[in-house]
């Protein structure tokens, strides 16, 4: 079978394949992992990190939205992304792409800590990035950013049924709308 389901890391452990429930988005963040100049394809640039997501958070969805493997060096080899005025120089290396790869995955998510105040969530996601030339001797660089969306229970208030008036928004005493 070449399409597998894969395990989706949740704070009570892992789910097999899907999650069928309701869930909403408590948020969403950007990061973006860079490799430096790497000598050589013998070992893949792999970088686990710790971040903080939104309490409640029962799966966090990284979608990849932005990568690059070159081989050769970057000069500057660690470049600030929002920084619009910042320019690098790349010395390439003339050879065969090989093999490349990156990926973002989400290692471990903790259970909420109530513990301290306010409470804290974490989350442990696994950056690796991978680029070989034929032979594996040419020296790479490469950076990646991606999108996390935190999804879990809101603990909102209920949003108002049995309206006269479906087509009008509505307020309660919890929620304002602008």
């Amino acid at each position: 079978m070449a399409t597998n389901e894969r395990l989706i890391e949740t704070p009570v452990g892992g789910k097999v394949g899907k999650i069928f429930e309701p869930l909403e988005i408590l948020g969403i963040a950007s990061y973006f992992t860079q490799s430096g100049n790497r000598p050589n394809a013998k070992n893949s640039y792999e970088k686990t990190i710790e971040i903080e997501v939104p309490v409640g958070t029962y799966v966090v969805v990284p979608a990849p939205n932005l990568w690059w493997l070159g081989h050769g060096r970057l000069q500057p080899e660690i470049l600030d992304p929002l920084n619009n005025n910042s320019s690098a120089t790349w010395d390439p290396e003339d050879h065969n792409w090989g093999a490349g790869r990156f990926q973002v995955s989400v290692e471990d998510l903790n259970t909420p800590d109530f513990t301290q105040n306010p409470p804290k969530q974490t989350a442990r996601l696994k950056i690796l990035m991978y680029l070989s030339d034929d032979n594996g001797d040419d020296s790479w660089f490469g950076g990646a950013g991606y999108t996390l969306l935190f999804l879990g229970q809101d603990s909102r208030p209920p949003r108002p049924v049995g309206t006269d008036q479906p087509d009008r928004r509505k307020t309660w005493a919890a929620m304002k709308i602008r």
